[in-house]
């Protein structure tokens, strides 16, 4: 958001609040001081190419380490590859997690995953999503779907055993709403192969309002550092011709897209970071409405930092995954806390549903 928009939209929520209100006590949205550190997009929908560019973990090969799935079952063999079922796997657990989080919403929303290598297929790239009308406790590595980004189910080089699919045995059925913003972002960012979209109540809820996130803990300075949007509501997300202004306002480095009066999409390269995203964002929310309802809704009365604190506040954030130097090395190292993070939600949902009923 530019420091004229910034400036307006401070001045409205801030002047109705007291007829007592003075100029010192006056609140200024953190962004209005220190604009550098909120990479949002414009409500305007001018995105904000001067931001700094989104830092991703590279510790994709740990996560995976911590992250084990079991072999693929003989049956499914000719079904998927390798790399696909482990990519099953992970998805159809993270939509039990997403259950055990309450960031589901009967049949609705949805979490999608780029399949492997099908950039270059001619149809390609393909995602993994939820068949509509499964509740996320039935989703499994069978049930889920690969669409193109058309929508359309791309059939496995082999059928899926119908005893695989005991909910809904039909073809599948593709949600118009989730497939438009998600295909949508799929297609416009190659470094995004993880999207995490829910209806979170406190997440929604901050959607609705017109400051947004504000940095007033270390969830929320977590979820900023990794570069929020905001897109303005239009309705149903059922419309093809949302889908630029979709990509636009999300931007080409930015992570979290809060859907004004609807709630927030978490975008990233893998589904521990795009858990890890969610996780965070929702908390952050969460502590925002309970401080703003704590006050009564009087931003005057919240601890807001100031612009120096703001900017040792991300100087320790881009340090968050530090580990302590080594004894026989001065040389520091990076925990892998989103894979950390996740493994410990999969053993959760492992435990709460059972391994079998998730897998297979």
């Amino acid at each position: 958001m530019h420091h004229s928009s910034l400036a307006a939209f401070v001045t409205a929520i801030t002047s109705p609040l007291s007829a007592a209100t003075s100029a010192e006590t006056s609140f200024v949205h953190p962004a209005a001081v220190y604009p550098s550190r909120f990479r949002v997009t414009d409500r305007r929908g001018q995105h904000d190419v001067t931001q700094e560019p989104a830092t991703y973990t590279e510790n994709v090969d740990e996560s995976n380490t911590l992250n084990t799935y079991p072999e693929i079952p003989i049956d499914l063999v000719d079904c998927f590859s390798p790399m696909e079922w482990k990519q099953r796997c992970a998805l159809a657990v993270s939509y039990r997690i997403a259950y055990l989080h309450d960031w589901h919403e009967n049949i609705f929303n949805h979490i999608t995953l780029k399949v492997h290598g099908s950039d270059q297929e001619t149809d390609g790239p393909h995602f993994l999503l939820n068949d509509f009308g499964l509740g996320f406790d039935e989703i499994t590595a069978c049930n889920l779907l690969k669409v193109n980004l058309d929508g359309v189910i791309v059939n496995q080089p082999a059928p899926i055993p119908a005893n695989r699919r005991t909910i809904n045995r039909g073809k599948g059925r593709v949600f118009k709403p989730g497939f438009v913003l998600h295909s949508a972002l799929h297609a416009a960012r190659e470094d995004v192969h993880a999207i995490w979209h829910g209806h979170d109540l406190d997440a929604t809820a901050v959607s609705q309002t017109t400051f947004g996130i504000l940095p007033l803990s270390q969830e929320a300075t977590y979820a900023l550092s990794k570069g929020i949007s905001y897109h303005p509501f239009e309705g149903s997300a059922n419309d093809m011709s949302e889908q630029p202004r979709l990509v636009q306002n999300l931007g080409p480095t930015n992570q979290i897209l809060m859907l004004e009066d609807h709630g927030p999409i978490v975008a990233c390269p893998t589904i521990e970071e795009a858990f890890a995203g969610m996780y965070f964002l929702t908390r952050a929310c969460k502590f925002q409405i309970k401080s703003l309802s704590a006050v009564g809704g009087d931003l005057r009365k919240i601890h807001m930092p100031s612009a120096e604190t703001l900017d040792e506040m991300f100087r320790r954030m881009d340090k968050f995954d530090d580990a302590p130097s080594s004894e026989e090395s001065d040389n520091k190292f990076a925990h892998d806390t989103p894979g950390l993070m996740f493994a410990y939600a999969r053993r959760s949902a492992e435990n709460e549903f059972g391994s079998y009923s998730i897998y297979t």
